[in-house]
């Protein structure tokens, strides 16, 4: 009960790097990469940042939204929560929201991408109040149980391409005198748009609104082809000013006055961020450390501000959270409580952070046409064959990347230090996906051990 919280909010700004808070002991640490003269504009998230605590060090567990977001949620690694993929197969393991739900919270989830962020992947399950593109509607449900305890995300896929926008709804105008300026400024054409493969898409739109999706995609994808990687960095910085300016801060300015005013906790964090070059397409299929490290802030009248430098992973979240509910919670969570309030008090260290990709053999169109079924039919379709097509695994002072073929054939690696034990907890921990629940003990076990070997205290 001595962390029992009423109100907690989390908020995730989806394709957030931790070097794009002016705030952020990595500010502009980009601008030794991309030549950019645009000039970020994060007052307000960098006037919270200060006044709370920052892990600078914060590493996600996968390069795309559902997976990143069931690690935080279930505070548990991807292969064993069951979303280890982009969209593929649907939660196995208990939320923050069911565990909240079952001590009488009211549980509040907004999000701008319901469909891999909704019922077809498991997202709902716990959830009392469910919205989509709404995040004054579901702001105003949180004010309404002000008496009651209260569990609420708020996630924004306004960072995410087309950066700044979103949808026509709010974007509006502007979007579109981007696209056509965009269209003319690379010499697009009305024909060039329909050769576009990548038809992927997070939400629900109208014929219209997909329309100028696929046409901003397909500027992307020109532009990358090309090569043209300062150009669009500069998209996505003028994307962020964007959405910041325009959408979140009149939204956060009301949750910090609602967290002063109340008995409540704030989290903001991204689920991983965006980097373009010859290995890296934006956040697709890549390990950058860049699109890995995001940033993850927490706010509140019982924190202390301070940066915190060790490692911490995005499956933190989670046991953090239980910690603040009334009664005590038994889990096998993987991660950590951050111990937010008492840093120095029996803090429990991340030995090391995973992060993976999983690569589906089948076209993005056909990924596409399995999303649609898979939400019509409102169940589990038999899921799309995957690879494991990358992974990293470091501590604070070593990391080991690797891509693979199909075949598992190495083709490129990233080497920090000795990585010999390391490579020996990711085979352990790629077990996991083939062995029966009831041998998962044993795994673990090896896993542990391997740590001691390493001399980390376990």
């Amino acid at each position: 009960m001595k962390n029992y919280t009423q109100h907690i909010i989390l908020v995730s700004i989806d394709t957030l790097r931790a070097d794009c808070i002016n705030a952020s002991p990595r500010a502009k640490k980009y601008s030794n990469k991309y030549q950019t003269k645009i000039t970020l504009k994060t007052d307000f998230l960098d006037k919270i940042l200060k006044s709370g605590l920052y892990f600078d060090n914060c590493f996600s567990a996968a390069p795309y939204t559902s997976a990143s977001h069931a690690a935080y949620f279930t505070g548990m690694w991807p292969l064993k929560n069951g979303i280890y993929e982009f969209f593929n197969r649907k939660l196995i393991k208990p939320t923050i929201f069911q565990y909240a739900k079952d001590q009488g919270y009211t549980t509040i989830f907004q999000t701008d991408f319901p469909v891999i962020l909704g019922q077809a992947l498991g997202f709902t399950n716990g959830v009392d109040h469910y919205f989509i593109e709404s995040e004054d509607s579901a702001f105003e449900t949180l004010v309404k149980n002000i008496s009651n305890n209260t569990l609420s995300f708020f996630h924004f896929g306004g960072v995410h391409y087309p950066y700044g926008f979103h949808t026509l709804k709010f974007g509006g105008k502007n979007y579109v005198n981007k696209v056509i300026s965009l269209e003319k400024k690379y010499n697009i054409s009305s024909k060039d748009r329909y050769k576009l493969n990548d038809i992927l898409d997070e939400t629900f739109r109208n014929r219209n609104d997909t329309e100028f999706l696929l046409r901003y995609k397909y500027i992307i994808e020109k532009l990358y082809s090309n090569r043209m990687y300062n150009d669009l960095f500069e998209l996505y910085l003028e994307g962020i000013n964007y959405f910041l300016q325009k959408r979140f801060k009149k939204f956060i300015s009301r949750v910090k006055n609602f967290v002063d005013k109340n008995n409540a906790i704030l989290f903001i964090f991204s689920d991983h961020g965006e980097e373009w070059n010859d290995y890296s397409e934006g956040h697709h299929n890549t390990l950058s450390d860049n699109v890995l490290r995001v940033p993850l802030i927490v706010y509140g009248k019982r924190i202390k501000p301070r940066v915190e430098e060790r490692l911490v992973r995005t499956l933190d979240l989670a046991p953090t959270i239980i910690d603040f509910l009334p009664r005590p919670v038994k889990t096998n969570m993987d991660g950590f409580n951050l111990n937010i309030f008492n840093l120095h008090n029996n803090v429990n260290k991340a030995d090391y952070a995973i992060s993976q990709v999983y690569t589906s053999i089948a076209t993005k169109k056909q990924i596409a046409n399995y999303q649609n079924i898979s939400i019509k039919k409102n169940k589990q379709v038999k899921p799309l064959n995957t690879y494991l097509s990358g992974e990293a695994i470091r501590t604070e002072n070593r990391k080991y990347v690797a891509y693979y073929e199909k075949d598992t054939t190495v083709v490129r690696e990233e080497i920090l230090g000795n990585v010999t034990g390391l490579k020996r907890i990711l085979a352990n921990y790629n077990a996991l996906r083939v062995t029966r629940k009831n041998k998962l003990f044993n795994i673990e076990s090896k896993i542990r051990n391997e740590l001691k070997n390493l001399g980390y205290k376990v």
